[in-house]
Order: C-alpha cells, then structure tokens, then sequence
C-alpha cells in the first residue's frame, strides 16, 4: 500500500515534486558529467601519449645477420593485427673524414641504415623520388654534421673491428646525395627508437635528439656490402639491429577498456614470439612500447574520477543543502495531507515509509534524467568537440548505473529529515488552517556559534596573508618541545582542513546567528523599508516570521555566490601567474639566441629586414659573469641598452626596489659605471643605495655604483645565500660592455617586441628560416603549455562546477521563491481583499526577499575574494620568486560573476512577480463570478 501510495501520488501530484526532482536532475547531470568528461580526458590524453609513441614493438636477436633479420620481417607481417614491420640497422659513432672540394674535416658520425619500404620515407619531407642508392648517403638539414658538408663531398667512413689480432678498419666511402628534412616521426625511428624512455604519463615528450651527427643510408643496396666485408674479417661481427613493428591500433586498443587492450596487444607479443620460435626457430627478445602507458592510464582514468569528484564536492554539497531547503518548504504544503492519512489509520512510520518511497523514486527518476542530460550535454564536457556528441562510449553502464545511485542517494539525503519531521506532526496541528511554517523552539547557538568561530578564524587568516604551514612550522621545529609539537601538529591538521571548510563554516554560522538567532537583520531591513512606509513594515515582519527558512536561503546563496568568486577568482590568477611565467623564461615576445655574439648586431638587422612590419622594439641582452671583490663569489650580469631594453623585455616593476625601473634604468644609461645590483647580493654584502661594488671582469676591475636592486627579497627559510647567488643577475648599461668585452667571454640574446596583432608563431619561424640561432616565443610556449590534456580537463571541470552550481542556486532559489509564494496563497488573498494592487503585493514581496538577497550576494562576494586574496598570499609566502601570484578578475571573470549574480536576483524576483499576478487573476476572476 506505502509503495502504491507513494508511486501514485509522484504522477498525479507532480507538480509538489518539481522542486526536488530538478535539483537531483541537476546534481546527477553534473555528476554523470564528471565521469564524462574524466573518460574523455582519459581518451584524449592516451591519444595524445599514443601518437608520441611512433613505433608499437621492437624484436631483436643476438648477433643477428641481415638476412636473418628480413627473414624475421617477413614473418611478423603473417601475424593478424600487425600492419608493417621493418629492419633498421645501425653503427653508433664511427670516425668519419669528410673530403670537400678544398677541404678536409674529420668528425664521427652515427651511421643508420634504413630498408626501402622504411615508414622513415613516409615522414621525409622532401624524399628522392627513388630509394637511397648505393653508397650514397643523405644527412639531416639543419644538423651540426649538416653544416659541414655540400652535395657532391665524400664522407670517407673507418668501420673499426676487434678481432683476436686486434684492431682492423675497413673503409668506405659515401657520396652526400643530398639533405633529408624528416618530421618528427622520421626522425623519432632514424634516431634509434630503442634509446627512448618512457615519459609519466600525460606529459609529452619529444625522442632524445640523435640526428646531429647522423649519416642514413640504403639497407639492401649499401649495408649489406659493408656487413659482407665484416664478416670476412669477424664472422661474428654484426651491427645493433632491430625490427620495429607497427600493430593494427584501432582494432586493438579500445580507450574505454584499457584492460582488454593490454591483453590485446599481449596476445600479439606472444604469436610474434611463437611464430618466430615455431618457424624459424629463432627466440627474439621483444619490447612492448605499448604496455607501460596502457597500464599507466588505468590508474590515469581512476585518479581522474576522484579529482574530479573532490573538485565538485562542493557542487554536491549545495545540491544537498537546496535539496534539504525546498524538502522542508514541499512538506509544509502537504500537512493537510498527512492529518488526512493519520485519520484513515495510517501509522507514523507508514507516513515516513510513504515519504521516502516518494523520495527515491525522484531519485530513480532524477538520476535517469541526468544521465541523459549529461549526455545531451556532451559538448559542454568534451570541449564542444563535435565527433564525441554522440559518442555512447562516454556513457558506460557504470556511468548509468552511477548517476542513478548518486541521485537516489542525494535525494534521500536531502528529504529524510524534512520527512521524518513531517510523519511526527500531530494529528491536529495537520489539519489546522495555518501553522507557523517554524516550530516555535527556542533557537541553539553553541554549534552555530562554534562555526562562526572557526570560519572567521580562517577568513582572518585569508585577510591577513599569512601562510599558517610556514609559521607553524618554523616554530614547531625551532621550540624542540615535545608537547609544542603535538599541539602545532594538531592545530596544523585542523587549519589545513579549515582551508577547505572555513567559508563554508563561516557562512553558516553568520546566517544561523545573524539572521535566524538574532533580530539585527530584521532591523537593518527596518530601516531600508522605510521609505516604504506601512509596505515596509508589513515585509519586514513577513522576513522576521520566517528566520529559518531566511537563514537557509542566504547561506545557500552566499555559499554559491563565494565560490563562483573563489573559483572563477583563482582560475583568473593561475593562468595570469602562467601567462607571466612564459613571458619570463622567453624574455620578450620573442628571443633569438645569438651562437656568435660579434655578430648579435649583423643577426639583429638581418632580422628586422626580414619581419619588421611585425616588431615594435628590440634589443640586444649580453650574458656575463663577473667576481665580486667583497664576497669573493662569481655572479650573473646582463648587459644592456637601457632605453631599448625598457620598451622590448618584458619585466615588472615589482622586480626592482631602492628605485622604480625606469628611474634605475635612466640612471644606468647615464653613467657607463653603474649597476641594478642582484638583491641576493646586496644584502648580502650590506651594499646600500648609491654605494659601490667592485667587480672583476676578467682581468679589469671596475667600480660600480648601485643605483637600484632586481630580484625577490631573499628567503629566510629556503636556501643559503650561496646556494641562491646565481638564480638571477644584474644589469651594466651595454657602454662598459664594449669597454671589457675583451676581458669576458659573452653569450647574446636578441629580443623583439611585436605589435600588437602580430602572430607571434609567424615571426619566429620567419627568423627560424634565416638560421640565425635557436627561437623560442611567447606564442609558440603558451600553445605547448596547453597540450597538458589533464590538467585543462581539470579546470574545465571547474569552469562547468561554476555553472551548475549557479544553476543550482537559480533554481533551488526559485522553486523555494515559487514553492514559499504558493503557501502564502492565502496571506496573498487576504491582502488583496484588504486593498493591496498588484504592485504593492510585489512590493512588499520584492522588499523582503531582495534584501536577504542582496545581503547574502554581498557576504559572498567579500569572503569569496577573502579566500582568493588569502590563498594566493599563502602560496607566495612559501616560494622566493620574481614571478609571484597575483589577484586578477579580468573582464571575462568578471562577465561570468555578472552572469551568475543576474540569475541568482532573476530567480528571485520572476517568481514573484509571476505568482502574484496569478493571485490577483484568480481573486479578480473570483469577484467578477459572484
């Protein structure tokens, strides 16, 4: 009967569990989103592994002959799954002498000899229309060996053999036919394949580069005729040689079952061996590139799924807590109900099993709706790619069977509190016209009052900037007190938990006292409502009616409110701190390392003809080391034009101190005998502003003034002066420079200054063309730093926490708005019977919710920068750093606060005006009947 019932009575009165049907639809969507978006992650962050990964298996044999090695070539390709295979063979440094036309050079040379049908000619960029010929060789351009040779030049090449009589060469001669530009695959496989090193999975790796001094030539038509020479001197002489085998990916290796994959390509490995055993009789050691990042990725995808879960524990938790507010407002519109079903002989506990019945069957139905939300979302959580909108592998059964649980689970949570309060209600005050939606308790303050406590210690310490961890620490291992310790360490262990839940205690706290506890809201909101006249009084005691219900709606929204702020706050500030970060490591918008500093300045015009309409400034930085006489320790200069480097480098003021930048830099390119001293240094050697340093430059030594400092103020608790010296430098003007440049030995760097809707990745490969040095550029390391496929799955999650989490808010704000209004229907009647209009309901209405409102958005506000300001505080306290975090809301921060603050006030407002037009609509058509 309680099944029926309550079945029953969730479709013919569906509209009484809208409110939490649409909450537990929202949490399990945003749920079953997490496990979405971690199997995406997880898919992409293999394909981004996998494709590092150019070659799947490599056999070899001990002391193998070529032809042994073809034959083991062609049996491979009789195995399912494998779609090529091929020989490489290789010598690792032999002595070679280059013979040009009016030169010789001698060098040694990695030697690799690649088959006809290699995939290398697959990623040669500008490969002969036939194979490599005999005895010809190609050499990779832009290589060191590259730069020493011509087409045409013979490379005469002393293969050495050690034989029982000693040592015996054989040589031979190689005709350079040309310069290969191979891809990084290419040269991945050229380069010796077998020396990589599995990198941690999710980082990408490029292969160690062994092309500098490489030398490819033909299998078939060159190395077997050295090899036969070989062995006529050592029978058992042979070459490292390897089969790199290519297997059959997409038919082996499932993302969304990594387990079978890895048993996959196992399988593959062993008829590999049995084939080779069986037919050849030969046992081949084979290594298995796939195994390791396969396995790897099985705890990748777990760890994912519990880092996403513990980001969005908060979504969850205000989830829970709107769940919990519109449970006891629904319960309250349903007393009349249970005096009904308490008069038939129903029993408590067969009212509180009919609740609860009710509940999980929204949860049932809550959690099915969400999966397929979040299905429908899919773009939302795979980056709007549109190959994975439909993609039914991202919704395993676990994800179904998942998000149906968690929205059973949560939609208990929620209701059985309000639901075993509402079966407890006496039989009469069920059926009374009106009962207070409160009991009438006397309010508890002693857990209120402790949340208060702890969340404004926290606030405090956000406020005060100070890292807790580091102070503690440093008093608990100076005290050598036992008892201190154990105390430190507790009172460290509860501070650290208080980072997470300290604004969420404090926003409890403040609302349960202030609002439900205490008359001081009702009185500021007197106070406001004045101008209102009789309305505002009316409205103010409607708010002091219902404090409880006031108290749970404020935390609710300025818990909501704090952590779009925090959040969105802290993802602005993360990636300013990297955007920062890029620009300090490269310099300027783009850097050009100069190999032959007498001619940084012949490089620097050489560049400006080739892509000055891009470039604003630039400069030229030279790099020295200088003894300083007082401490007797070397040191790190820069030598610079003052005035170019102000308007090219990139650099922030806070980097200086004694003087602003531009004032030390003036001061440096008005007197060649000046100095912006290191800091480290300075306060190391007690040096002031406007002293002198002496400093040796090779054999000169020259008497500098210091007319400002650069660098971070010095750690007390990281390392020892000595061990900080040479982490940053100090600037001379470019004018001393010239005068010791005899004296020092020098490295250039040219930095550039683009215009503002330049494309930085255009102008550095503009000057790559010109071969002038190794570039590097703001653009091209910004796009590298974002291909950490986890780590944006991570701030994506919370990008997407932030909108559902609004979303939330919105909605829990108006079903409670709407749900609140609904059962005031007769409250509304009376005072439109006693003359109230339309706008004056609304008004009264309005002046009672907005006011909690504003409040609640305005608490949040402040803490959520509180916590922002607090934890970037902390995180610079604890490193000596010229880069340091710093408190930015950008534009696009503040657009989605904006946005998320205009839903919240939306939902709170659209329901009452939309309700009390239908109060006036209903008692006009009333009037207008009789």
């Amino acid at each position: 009967m309680p099944i029926s019932y309550a079945v029953k009575h969730v479709f013919r009165s569906w509209k009484l569990f809208l409110a939490l049907l649409i909450g537990v639809t929202l949490a399990s969507a945003f749920f079953a989103g997490i496990d979405i978006k971690a199997s995406a992650t997880t898919k992409q962050a293999l394909d981004q592994r996998l494709e590092n990964i150019y070659v799947d298996m490599q056999a070899s044999l001990s002391k193998p002959n070529v032809t042994e090695m073809l034959a083991v070539r062609n049996k491979i390709l009789e195995i399912d799954n494998v779609l090529d295979a091929e020989v490489i063979c290789w010598f690792s440094w032999m002595p070679i002498t280059i013979f040009g036309e009016n030169s010789t050079d001698k060098d040694n040379a990695r030697i690799v000899a690649i088959a006809n049908h290699s995939q290398i000619y697959d990623g040669w960029l500008n490969r002969p229309q036939d194979e490599i010929g005999e005895n010809e060789t190609y050499i990779p351009e832009n290589s060191p060996l590259a730069s020493k040779v011509k087409i045409g030049d013979i490379i005469a090449v002393n293969f050495t053999l050690y034989t029982s009589r000693g040592e015996s060469f054989i040589p031979w001669n190689l005709t350079v036919k040309g310069f290969a530009n191979l891809d990084d695959r290419a040269s991945a496989i050229a380069s010796g394949y077998q020396r990589w090193i599995m990198p941690f999975p999710g980082t990408i790796e490029h292969p160690e580069d062994e092309t500098s001094f490489l030398i490819l030539i033909s299998l078939e038509k060159t190395m077997q005729k050295i090899l036969e020479e070989m062995q006529k001197v050592n029978p058992n002489y042979s070459p490292e040689q390897s089969v790199l085998i290519y297997l059959n990916r997409e038919a082996l290796i499932n993302p969304w079952d990594i387990s079978t994959s890895i048993s996959n390509v196992e399988v593959v490995k062993n008829n590999i061996e049995n084939k080779l055993a069986t037919d050849l009789e030969l046992y081949v050691s084979i290594q298995n590139n796939l195994e390791l990042p396969l396995r790897s990725f099985q705890f990748v995808s777990l760890s994912l799924r519990l880092a996403f879960t513990l980001v969005s524990l908060p979504i969850f938790f205000m989830a829970w807590y709107m769940g919990t507010t519109v449970s006891d407002v629904s319960f309250n519109l349903r007393r009349r109900e249970i005096g009904l079903l308490l008069t038939k002989g129903f029993s408590r506990g067969q009212i509180l099993r009919i609740f609860l019945a009710e509940t999980l069957l929204i949860g049932c139905i809550g959690g099915i709706l969400g999966v397929f939300l979040g299905f429908l979302l899919n773009p939302l959580f795979t980056q709007f790619s549109a190959g994975n909108l439909f993609n039914l592998n991202l919704i395993s059964p676990y994800t179904f069977a998942f998000t149906i649980a968690f929205g059973i689970i949560i939609a208990f949570l929620s209701a059985f509190s309000s639901a075993r309060k509402a079966s407890q209600l006496p039989t009469v005050d069920a059926l009374r016209e009106y009962l207070p939606t409160e009991a009438q308790k006397p309010f508890k303050r002693r857990w209120p009052m402790v949340a208060l406590i702890l969340g404004a210690y926290k606030v405090g310490v956000f406020i005060s900037g100070v890292n807790m961890s580091v102070m503690l620490s440093r008093i608990m291992f100076s005290s050598g007190n036992f008892i201190l310790i154990l105390l430190i360490g507790i009172f460290m262990f509860i501070d650290g938990i208080l980072n997470y839940i300290g604004p969420l205690l404090f926003f409890w706290g403040f609302t349960k006292i202030f609002i439900q506890g205490s008359l001081e809201f009702q009185k500021v909101t007197a106070k406001a409502a004045k101008f209102l006249g009789e309305l505002g009084v009316l409205a103010t005691k409607n708010v002091r009616r219902n404090p409880a219900r006031s108290a749970a709606i404020a935390f609710l929204i300025a818990l909501i409110v704090g952590y779009s702020v925090q959040v969105n706050g802290q993802l602005a500030s993360e990636q300013d701190y990297a955007i920062r970060q890029i620009y300090y490591n490269v310099g300027a918008d783009v850097a050009v390392n100069v190999a032959n500093v007498s001619g940084a300045q012949d490089v620097l015009e050489a560049i400006i003809a080739n892509v000055s309409e891009h470039v604003q400034n630039t400069t030229i930085e030279y790099s020295l080391s200088a003894y300083t006489v007082p401490s007797g320790t070397w040191m790190t200069v820069k030598a610079v034009e003052p005035n170019s480097w102000l308007k090219t480098a990139y650099y922030e003021n806070e980097w200086f101190s004694g003087k602003d930048a531009i004032t030390a830099f003036n001061d440096l390119a008005a007197d060649n005998d000046t100095i912006i001293l290191e800091r480290v240094i300075a306060e190391s050697t007690n040096i002031k502003l406007g002293e002198n340093i002496s400093l040796r430059f090779g054999t000169v030594t020259r008497k500098l003034r210091v007319v400002g400092f650069f660098g971070p103020e010095p750690s007390d608790s990281q390392q020892p002066i000595y061990q900080q010296l040479y982490r940053y430098w100090s600037f001379i003007p470019e004018g001393l420079y010239r005068e010791i440049s005899r004296e020092v030995g020098a490295s250039a760097k040219i930095l550039l200054k683009l215009k503002e809707e330049a494309d930085g990745k255009l102008v550095a490969d503009n000057i790559r063309s010109l071969e002038v040095g190794s570039v590097t550029s703001f653009a091209e390391e910004w796009e590298k730093s974002q291909t950490d496929i986890i780590a944006v799955g991570m701030l994506d999650v919370q990008r997407l926490g932030i909108i559902f989490a609004v979303l939330a808010a919105s909605v829990g704000t108006a079903l409670v708005s709407a749900v609140s209004m609904k059962e005031r229907s007769h409250e509304a009647a009376i005072m439109s019977v006693k003359g109230l209009s339309y706008k004056q309901l609304i008004m009264v209405f309005l002046t009672e919710n907005l006011a909690l409102v504003t409040f609640s958005v305005l608490l949040g506000i402040f803490v959520g920068f509180v916590v922002i300001y607090g934890n970037i505080s902390a995180s610079n306290a604890m490193i000596s750093e010229l880069i340091k975090r710093r408190l930015v809301f950008p534009p696009d921060s503040a657009l989605m606060l904006t946005y998320c603050l205009t839903l919240i006030f939306a939902a709170t407002i659209l329901p009452i005006l939309i309700m009390s037009r239908k109060y006036v609509t209903e008692l006009e058509r009333m009037v207008r009947l009789r």
